[in-house]
């Protein structure tokens, strides 16, 4: 998929317009990436510490979100 989904333009959208924001959308519907765009946004390549974390209630999960962090090659880590 080279362009976002609605769904994903709208999560980049209220991110920048409040603190919280509450994804709810169906499986499968790009959530991971609706909420990474926001995260590497605020992210400054300068600095060579932690500057996210993402806690999440399943080693399943985790492995997803890293799966889809490595495919946007940002080069952060």
């Amino acid at each position: 998929m080279n362009a976002l989904n609605e769904m994903q333009q709208a999560s980049i959208k209220a991110n920048k317009e409040s603190d919280n924001v509450i994804l709810l959308s169906a499986t499968g519907s790009g959530k991971t990436l609706a909420y990474l765009i926001p995260i590497i946004e605020l992210l400054d390549p300068q600095l060579k510490k932690v500057q996210a974390l993402v806690l999440v209630p399943s080693r399943e999960l985790a492995i997803q979100i890293d799966e889809v962090f490595r495919k946007m090659a940002t080069g952060y880590k």
